[in-house]
């Protein structure tokens, strides 16, 4: 029905679309039907006053007699009508909106500020509107209606400041009988006066008594909250500009701070950056002398020296953060050395000292000031710690030349004495240490060998290196720094007045003591600079002392070379070869070479053989650096190729191309007979083998049989006997030539593998087995020898791969043998195949069978290890023994077939 009613334009939304509906359309008025109007809802329309009419709930009028009269649903739209125009403040609601829209455009707070109270009298209707500030010291108007400007308040005046600091807006009916408002012009009857943000108050006056109602309150604090709100924007906006200013100002003036040549230079430039870049114009530095706190720049009258534990200096310095003192009096902390500071800044300078920014008023910084102020302490810092670095260094690196220079002078020095003379003076005169002894180790003794003059006459003595500091030095190789040496359990200072001390390894040649009679007169540095010298001593000390040994040991070596048994070189290294200058008798009769034919020659070229010739390459490049060589060696004698043990010895050790002597004594014999020595052992070994174990199976079991035969008259059982006897001498066969010929071959020549392979094979009785040469190669051996290797691998193949002999219950010895090859039931009977090839890798060759394999738990390599009652045990154990007298390795794996396959490289 309303929607179709003359004089509305009616829209209808569901509840959920109400809100943006209304925000879209700005009705006159909200009609409810079927429910309760969302709560964000009523608060928009309230803020817009827009009315809201309930369609569900009609009002009842009342008649004259005071009964009630029905209302149908026709008066909807009267009530609507009287709810639209019972609304006296819509229009004023309305330009409020306009004038707030414009606010927002606003881009300078002069202009924001008068606009805001020509609204309040445009468009609220107010008589006058005024607009306060709050700054240190009062209320500043800042903009306000009419011809007659209202003044400065102080911060106590009535309604203003009370609004101010309660935050809460007050309205005033009568002024003159308010208890805290107070008039400003005579005629004024009335006010309100709102909170403007945090920084000030706005006012509404009217000549006229109770001028301003509920409503007007309100619409003043919804005008006050817009003007708030924008000119909080632009001051944020002007901050954040004049800050980016001021940062961008001071990274500017950064490189005339960072500049800087010494500490006064940077102290004048932090001043000038802060009053010219930061506008900050009361600014102090104090930097930390001797415990106190001492102003070297800025308002140096402003602050006297302080205590590092006074005030809020005290704490920046000691707790190394920031301080914002924004009113001096109430802050417990604060302690101003002058009673004028109401307001400071402190901010540490790093490890060093203070910066602060006063000011005679209070809240006169915040927290940007305090940030400025800490970026330009951040390039003070880094520039400080660089100046003093820098002057550290200079001196430094003059006090490191002059070392460098006593150095070279401690060089030149050609006895000890004057060495360590000249070293306790650098450490005097350079190293600036008064006080400084020398003591020489000499067994578990110290020895006081050189001390400067201001050391006490009686302060110098003899000790065990068990003793104090100075054995400790010693005992461990380390550099002590002792800030209180009565408080030390290791230091015994020999002087009741000595304080401090540093103590500094000589090597380990002794000990470099300095003292002080001031506590922590040394430092870190000190004990470096005396390391440094005290290295430079000890090499010295060391040089001098093995020349004097070299000389020592020259005079003895030219005597005893002409009568050294063994061949004696002497050598000079000339780009890396031995060039010779003399050679002993010994030298000429053990490799033919004459004197005249070898001097001034290089040694390698007569007696190294070509096979040797990388060997001596690196033995030159050791003795080119001065290194001592002892080794074995072969060389060419004139009686062929011979042993030598080789002794080189430069006549400086670790100088470059030093001259020297090489002695060649002859082991050849040696080394022939512990060879020889090493096989008879080894022969030795498995003969006792043999005949403690191998020997006693078959005598047992011809012993058994030989009783059986006696006990039964069984003539046959003596054919047992016979094979025990017959296994006897197969075992003393093989012993024999494995202890007779062991490892030892004669005369090598180049063999063809596949002829040798088949004429090996017609030595052996194979039976059924069959041999297969499947590749070719010419091998250098030892013809019988390699004959009876291949003879023992097929032996090896065609009787332990074949079926073993059943238990005929004769007497036997069950450990006689073991398991090298066993045959299984399916393979009893079978005749093997024998391959015989080259490797594919390397040069060398194998020989493979097609039987079994080989057990994994045993090593065919030992002596006695067959599954054969025929076998003796030494066939593979020859075959190893001929193998390495040739040079050769051998191993077992599995063939292609899972038999046994052995494998020969040939080196």
């Amino acid at each position: 029905m309303l929607l179709e009613q003359d004089g509305f334009t009616g829209r209808a939304r569901p509840p959920s679309e109400a809100r943006s509906a209304f925000e879209e359309l700005h009705p006159d008025c909200l009609v409810v039907c079927g429910g309760s109007i969302p709560t964000e809802l009523a608060v928009a329309a309230s803020e817009d006053g827009c009315p809201i009419v309930d369609c569900d709930e009609p009002v009842v009028p009342t008649r004259s007699d005071g009964g009630e009269e029905p209302v149908d649903g026709h008066d909807l739209d009267e009530r609507v009508t009287n709810a639209v125009g019972s609304t006296p403040n819509r229009e004023r609601i309305a330009r409020l909106h306009e004038g707030a829209a414009e606010l927002v455009s606003i881009e300078e707070r002069d202009r924001l500020h008068r606009r805001v109270v020509d609204i309040a009298e445009d468009v609220l209707g107010f008589d006058a509107a005024a607009l306060y500030l709050h700054d240190a010291d009062g209320f500043v108007p800042s903009a306000a209606t009419g011809d007659e400007q209202p003044g400065r308040l102080d911060s106590d005046h009535g309604m203003i400041s009370q609004v101010f600091e309660s935050g809460e807006p007050a309205l005033v009916d009568d002024i003159e009988a308010h208890p805290t408002a107070e008039r400003q012009i005579e005629r004024h009857g009335s006010g309100l006066a709102v909170p403007f943000g945090d920084d000030g108050v706005f006012a509404g006056i009217s000549t006229e008594l109770s001028a301003f109602d509920e409503v007007d309150l309100e619409f003043a604090e919804l005008l006050v909250t817009h003007g708030s709100q924008v000119d909080a924007r632009l001051r944020a906006e002007a901050d954040l500009r004049d800050r980016q200013e001021r940062i961008t100002r001071l990274h500017e003036a950064a490189p005339s701070l960072i500049n800087a040549d010494d500490e006064p230079a940077l102290f004048r430039r932090v001043v000038d950056i802060t009053e010219d870049v930061l506008a900050l114009d009361q600014s102090v530095l104090l930097m930390e002398r001797g415990g106190e706190l001492t102003p070297v720049g800025g308002r140096t009258d402003r602050v006297d020296e302080v205590s590092t534990d006074t005030g809020i200096v005290g704490r920046t310095y000691n707790e190394k953060r920031s301080f914002l003192v924004t009113d001096a009096e109430a802050n417990p902390d604060a302690e101003p050395a002058n009673e004028s500071v109401k307001s400071a800044i402190s901010v540490p300078v790093g490890d060093s000292g203070v910066f602060q920014v006063l000011s005679d008023e209070t809240y006169a910084f915040d927290e940007t000031d305090m940030e400025l102020a800490e970026l330009l302490m951040g390039y003070v810092e880094a520039t400080l710690d660089r100046i003093r670095s820098e002057t550290a260094l200079r001196e430094s690196r003059r006090v490191i030349e002059r070392l460098h220079t006593t150095a070279m002078e401690l060089g030149t020095a050609e006895t000890e004495g004057e060495l360590l003379d000249r070293a306790v003076d650098a450490a005097h005169d350079v190293l600036e240490m008064d006080m400084c002894k020398l003591d020489i180790r000499d067994g578990d003794m110290l020895i006081p060998v050189a001390e400067s003059g201001k050391v006490p006459e009686d302060a110098g003595r003899e000790m065990h290196v068990s003793e104090g500091l100075a054995g400790k030095t010693v005992r461990t190789g380390e550099s002590f720094l002792v800030n209180d040496l009565h408080s030390d359990s290791d230091a015994e200072p020999t002087d009741p007045e000595f304080e401090s001390a540093i103590s500094v390894p000589l090597g380990d040649l002794g000990v470099f003591q300095a003292v002080s009679t001031e506590q922590e007169a040394f430092d870190e540095e000190d004990l470096e600079l005396a390391e440094l010298l005290m290295a430079h001593t000890a090499v010295a000390l060391r040089r001098i002392r093995a020349e004097a040994e070299l000389r020592r040991e020259r005079d003895s070596l030219e005597a005893l070379f002409e009568n050294i048994p063994g061949a004696a070189v002497a050598y000079e290294m000339i780009d890396g070869e031995p060039i010779v200058r003399r050679v002993n008798g010994a030298f000429e009769r053990t490799f033919g070479y004459g004197a005249d034919d070898v001097e001034g020659a290089s040694l390698d070229e007569f007696i190294v053989p070509p096979e040797s010739a990388d060997e001596a390459e690196a033995f030159n490049e050791q003795l080119a650096k001065g290194d001592r060589v002892q080794t074995e060696v072969q060389r060419e004698t004139a009686d062929g190729t011979k042993h030598f043990l080789l002794q080189v010895t430069p006549l400086e050790v670790g100088e470059e191309n030093a001259p020297g002597y090489a002695i060649y004594s002859d082991v050849t014999e040696q080394r022939q007979r512990e060879a020889e020595l090493r096989r008879q052992n080894e022969r030795l070994d498995q003969f006792a083998s043999v005949v403690s174990h191998d020997l006693r199976n078959p005598l047992n079991v011809a012993s058994g049989y030989l009783d059986l035969a006696r006990e039964t008259g069984d003539l046959a059982k003596l054919d047992q006997v016979d094979d025990a006897l017959d296994r006897m001498d197969q075992l003393v066969t093989d012993l024999l030539s494995l202890a007779r010929e062991g490892q030892d071959v004669g005369e090598t020549e180049p063999i063809e593998l596949s002829t040798i392979a088949r004429e090996s094979w017609a030595h052996v009785a194979t039976g059924e087995a069959s041999l297969e040469v499947v590749d070719d190669a010419t091998i250098e051996a030892d013809q019988d020898r390699l004959v009876e290797l291949l003879g023992n691998l097929y032996r090896n193949s065609v009787e332990h791969c074949s079926a073993g002999s059943e238990d005929d219950g004769a007497p036997h010895d069950a450990t006689s043998s073991q398991t090298v090859c066993s045959a299984t039931a399916d393979q009893a009977g079978d005749a093997p195949t024998v391959t015989v090839g080259t490797l594919a890798e390397g040069e060398g060759f194998y020989v493979a069978d097609d039987g079994p394999g080989i057990d994994d738990d045993i090593d065919p390599f030992d002596t006695g290890v067959t599954t054969s009652e025929e076998g003796t045990g030494f066939g593979l154990p020859i075959v190893q023994s001929i193998a390495e007298a040739h040079g050769w390795s051998v191993s077992v794996t599995e063939s292609e077939d899972g038999g046994a396959r052995f494998e020969f490289e040939i080196a």
